[in-house]
C-alpha cells in the first residue's frame, strides 16, 4: 500500500468515527430567596422550585457567607423549606425564616455520598461584596399605600365629652372602658419573608405586627412606630430573639 493509499484511509476512519455530543448552552439557576426552616428534621436538604428532586444544590446563608452543599427534597408542603440541619450547617441559629442564595450543584461522588449521610460539605465562603449585590437582589416590600391612606386619610375623632354621673343607684354602674388609641406612625421592622401565610401570621402576631401580601411571599412588619428611635429599640429586641436580618422601613 502505498503512502498516499495509507494517508486517505486514516483519513476516512477519521471521519466515520463517533462524533463528539454538541455543546449545550443552559442558563442556571442562581436565585436569592427566603426559605423557612423546618424544625422536625435533621437532614442536610432544601426544597426549591427550580430543583429537580434528590439533586444537590450549592447554598450560601445571606447573613454571614457560608455556603454549604445539600440535598434537594422534594417538599409536599410547598416550596422553599430548609431543614434545621441544613440550617445548623450554615450557622442560622434557632430562627424561623431565613435569606439564602440557591444554585444547581455537582459534587463528587464522595461528596454526595457525605451529605446523604449527614455530613457537612463546605464550599469558600461568599465574600462581602457578593453578598452585598445578592441582598440587594432579594424581594424589596411592597409598599402597603391602601393602609397608610386608611391610617392618615382617617377623619379625625371627636373627643369624648364628660358626662355628669347620674344619680341614684345608676350611680354604681361601671363606666365603659376607653377605646384603645390606634398605633400610628411611618416607621416599620421588616422582621422575615414567609412564603406560608399562616405561619407569617403567627409570627406577626408574636412580634405585634402586621402582614402584607406579595404575590406568592408574606412579609412580617413590626409596627407601626412614631419614631425611627422607637423602631429602632424595637428591631434590637427583635434580632435578640433570632431574625439577625430585620431591618427598618419608613412608609409615605
Amino acid at each position: 500500500m502505498s503512502v498516499c493509499a495509507a494517508a486517505l484511509l486514516l483519513m476516512g476512519i477519521g471521519q466515520s468515527g463517533v462524533d463528539a455530543p454538541p455543546l449545550v448552552h443552559e442558563q442556571r439557576l442562581d436565585d436569592v430567596t427566603p426559605v423557612t426552616i423546618d424544625g422536625n428534621s435533621a437532614k442536610l436538604t432544601v426544597s426549591h422550585r427550580g430543583l429537580a428532586a434528590d439533586s444537590f444544590a450549592e447554598v450560601t446563608n445571606l447573613g454571614s457567607g457560608r455556603t454549604v452543599i445539600l440535598l434537594v427534597k422534594a417538599e409536599d408542603r410547598g416550596d422553599g423549606i430548609l431543614s434545621a440541619g441544613a440550617a445548623r450547617a450554615l450557622g442560622l441559629g434557632a430562627q424561623a425564616v431565613a435569606n439564602i442564595r440557591v444554585r444547581p450543584a455537582v459534587p463528587s461522588p464522595a461528596e454526595q455520598a457525605a451529605v446523604r449521610s449527614g455530613s457537612v460539605v463546605s464550599r469558600l465562603d461568599a465574600p462581602p461584596a457578593l453578598l452585598a449585590a445578592l441582598r440587594r437582589r432579594m424581594p424589596q416590600p411592597v409598599p402597603a399605600a391602601a393602609n397608610a391612606r386608611a391610617t392618615t386619610d382617617a377623619p379625625p375623632v371627636a373627643p369624648l365629652q364628660a358626662q355628669p354621673a347620674p344619680a341614684g343607684p345608676a350611680a354604681s354602674q361601671p363606666r365603659p372602658a376607653k377605646p384603645t388609641p390606634v398605633a400610628t406612625g411611618r416607621w416599620f421592622v421588616q422582621v422575615a419573608t414567609l412564603s406560608d401565610a399562616g405561619r407569617a401570621r403567627t409570627l406577626a402576631k408574636s412580634v405585634d405586627g402586621v402582614v402584607r401580601s406579595a404575590g406568592r411571599l408574606y412579609r412580617v412588619q413590626a409596627g407601626p412606630f412614631a419614631t425611627r428611635a422607637a423602631a429602632e429599640t424595637a428591631r434590637a429586641s427583635i434580632a435578640r430573639r433570632g431574625f439577625g436580618d430585620a431591618r427598618i422601613i419608613a412608609q409615605d
